[in-house]
């Protein structure tokens, strides 16, 4: 509900109160008439109401602006003196109880958690843990799953829609498969599959990431996808040589993987949309570039075995690389990309509550499927930030940021784009169902008057990012995200709704 700046709402209220007081004489007159009735239901204590503001309307043009525009607080000071001398009067009015408004507490501003599945709201206490969120036990593992005990491991991430070419090759058996990529191409020979994973991906020449099924060889990767003009035929996309591959760079929170070669044609990008499916992936490359011999304390280094979101949102993190002995390198640029997120983030946040850029904290940053969000495409995946202060829905290139040392290349697309933010003081309610293997999070927010601008900001290291920016708060808006890791859901309600 929006707020009148102080001034107008104490003038504001006065004004209501007087009209209240000129409608009390009228209305003592009428209440015998309502006591001979006696079975008055609520439409008519709607009416009533409605002809005590009818004199107000010189200020505020009717009762539904004065209920959009008084602060909550005022509304029931003004409200409540009338109703307790009509309630006196009316025995069934007496007896209807207000139904408390479930979806946001004016005083605490704490968000309520309402269980689609269970048809429930759901009561947190006021600090808990992640295990006392009702119900927990019963949400769904997440959008990841993998088959490890055999060979080829496989992996599917299930937030990805496969188009039908890519549905049709997932019911092969390895052994098809490989008779599918020799009908493609003859000249690539391949005795044996080693791992295979179902996501995106995307290179320099093809920027925008697309379903693919990942085939990780001895010697090679090759990614298949559908042909761009056609879903029901099988392309390459891309095929790299494992030892074309000098750095693999982990992006925040591990939500997709570089892979750099000496060239910017060698660059493919692994859109993972999970930290641990990023660690599932590099462990199996590494597994093959150390020709199955795993370096020392490489297992238990924290890219390969900690929480990759935790490590990217902390400051006072610092993790070495991993060097193998042929020089392979696996890194991560964690605080740099964060720098950056955080900065353009800062640039689009207004009004009076906006933070410094050094008091902004990150809370929670993942990958999101969009079900239904305004002027977004549905079932397109993004990238979502948590903050103490703005929940914000971006899109993150991992194709050319950030830009490899000494790189020529161009930028043909910003690092974050479609930007979406909304402050969490905005945020009613949750809504959260269970949706296959993932957990569907419908964001409610207060209604407020339309307002959408876009924003170029200069970028501080020299590059212009274009981020076209709405603030959410056109009426009835919502954001409907699937979450494909549950206990990231259950982190961003403890956050919410705590």
């Amino acid at each position: 509900m929006g707020e009148l700046p102080n001034g107008q709402s104490s003038k504001l209220k006065n004004s209501v109160n007087g009209n209240i007081s000129e409608s009390v004489n009228k209305t003592n007159s009428k209440t015998e008439k309502v006591a001979a009735n006696g079975g008055y239901g609520f439409g008519y204590f709607a009416g009533k109401l409605s002809e005590v503001y009818k004199d107000a309307s010189r200020t505020l043009q009717g009762t539904s602006e004065i209920i959009r525009n008084v602060r909550v607080t005022e509304m029931k000071d003004v409200v409540s003196q009338y109703v307790t001398m009509m309630s006196k009067e009316l025995p069934l009015i007496n007896r209807l109880q207000p139904e408390p408004e479930p979806c946001f507490d004016a005083k605490e501003n704490k968000v309520s958690l309402i269980d689609l599945s269970k048809d429930c709201a759901l009561s947190l206490p006021q600090s808990c843990g992640m295990s006392m969120i009702p119900g927990v036990s019963e949400w769904p593992e997440g959008s990841v799953s993998s088959l490890k005990d055999q060979c080829p491991e496989v992996f599917y991430q299930k937030l990805v829609q496969l188009p039908p070419a890519l549905s049709e090759l997932q019911t092969f058996t390895s052994q098809k498969m490989l008779e599918k990529l020799e009908s493609l191409s003859p000249q690539i020979k391949v005795n044996k599959l080693l791992s295979i994973f179902w996501l995106k991906a995307a290179n320099s020449k093809q920027p925008i990431p697309k379903p693919g099924c990942l085939l990780l060889t001895e010697k090679e990767i090759i990614v298949l996808s559908s042909e761009a003009n056609s879903d029901d035929t099988i392309t390459i996309r891309h095929h790299l040589n494992l030892l074309e591959i000098k750095i693999v760079q982990i992006s925040l929170a591990g939500q997709h993987v570089r892979l750099i070669g000496s060239t910017e044609d060698t660059i493919l990008v692994v859109f993972t949309h999970s930290k641990e499916l990023t660690q599932d992936f590099c462990k199996s490359l590494l597994k093959v570039l150390s020709q199955g011999k795993s370096s020392e304390g490489t297992e238990d280094h924290p890219l390969l075995s900690g929480d990759l979101m935790v490590l990217s949102l902390d400051w006072r993190s610092s993790i070495p690389d991993i060097v193998l002995d042929n020089g392979l390198q696996v890194t991560c640029r964690f605080k740099r990309i964060l720098a950056d997120l955080l900065y353009i983030v800062h640039g689009n946040m207004e009004g009076p509550g906006k933070p410094s850029l050094a008091h902004i904290r990150p809370l929670l940053y993942t990958s999101v499927k969009v079900k239904d969000v305004p002027r977004l495409p549905k079932d397109a995946i993004y990238q979502f930030l948590l903050t103490d202060s703005h929940v914000v829905l971006l899109r993150e290139d991992g194709v050319f940021h950030p830009v490899p040392r000494g790189s020529s290349l161009l930028l043909a697309i910003p690092q974050f784009q479609a930007l979406k933010l909304c402050r969490r003081s905005d945020i009613r309610c949750l809504f959260v169902k269970k949706d296959d293997n993932c957990l569907v999070v419908d964001f409610t927010f207060k209604t407020q008057k339309t307002k959408t601008r876009e924003k170029k900001i200069e970028f501080r290291r020299g590059s212009a990012d274009v981020c076209s920016i709405t603030n959410l708060s056109s009426q009835g808006d919502s954001w409907k995200l699937c979450f494909g890791c549950s206990s990231e859901a259950e982190i961003l309600i403890n956050h919410l709704c705590t």
